[in-house]
């Protein structure tokens, strides 16, 4: 049986941080399966590229390319040093007939997609920008947050630049900043070495609840 060494030899991949690993648009005849560092998933809408997930070991992408030979829907790109696995499409339908396990995985992969796409949707369509940027980091604080100490920090290098595409406000920096420094203000986040950490998750909770009578009273 071949071990992981003699796999990555086969199908194996390095990448640098900020090396596109696929692009939107183009032709897609793999699927990638991270085993060590992070990938950055992005989409471009008109002139911003627009943040969906950040990716780690143990997670796939591409598979879609692969079963409907259709072009890349995303951009791929490493936040860090990536190495993954590229299998091509009859590596993949090997996979998918012997192996019931990668099925139901990419199955399951998918319902989570829509899931976070589904959210993020909702998300951008809140006209207020406070309650934009403030429900955004709610759903990324439950899904990728450490909670091992006091302050509540992503499992992946999360910084404003970052924050800024999720919420599609990249091209507006100034009403971004300002959003981002009353949320220091209020102790909600805090920015430490250039990243973005929740500092109080009970006041973010609040925070958004503030918003929401503001907007319910038309304050």
């Amino acid at each position: 049986m071949a071990n992981e060494q003699d796999i990555f030899k086969l199908y194996g991949r390095t990448y640098q941080p900020e090396q596109v690993i696929c692009r939107e648009g183009d032709a897609g005849a793999e699927m990638f399966i991270i085993q060590s560092g992070q990938v950055r998933i992005s989409k471009r809408a008109k002139d911003t590229e627009k943040t969906l997930v950040i990716l780690q070991a143990g997670d796939f992408f591409g598979e879609m390319a692969v079963i409907d030979k259709q072009a890349r829907s995303a951009t791929a790109t490493a936040v860090e040093e990536v190495k993954l696995l590229a299998l091509n499409e009859e590596v993949f339908e090997q996979q998918m007939q012997n192996n019931a396990r990668i099925i139901k995985k990419i199955l399951k992969n998918m319902s989570a997609r829509l899931r976070d796409m589904n959210k993020q949707i909702e998300n951008l369509l809140i006209k207020d920008a406070n309650s934009r940027v403030a429900s955004t980091l709610l759903q990324l604080a439950l899904k990728h947050g450490n909670r091992a100490t006091v302050n509540i920090k992503m499992d992946f290098h999360f910084t404003a630049d970052e924050l800024a595409s999720m919420v599609g406000m990249a091209n507006d920096r100034p009403k971004f900043d300002e959003i981002v420094d009353k949320l220091v203000r209020a102790r909600v986040i805090v920015i430490q070495e250039g990243q973005i950490i929740i500092a109080s998750l009970e006041n973010l909770e609040k925070f958004i609840k503030f918003l929401e009578m503001k907007e319910q009273f038309g304050l």
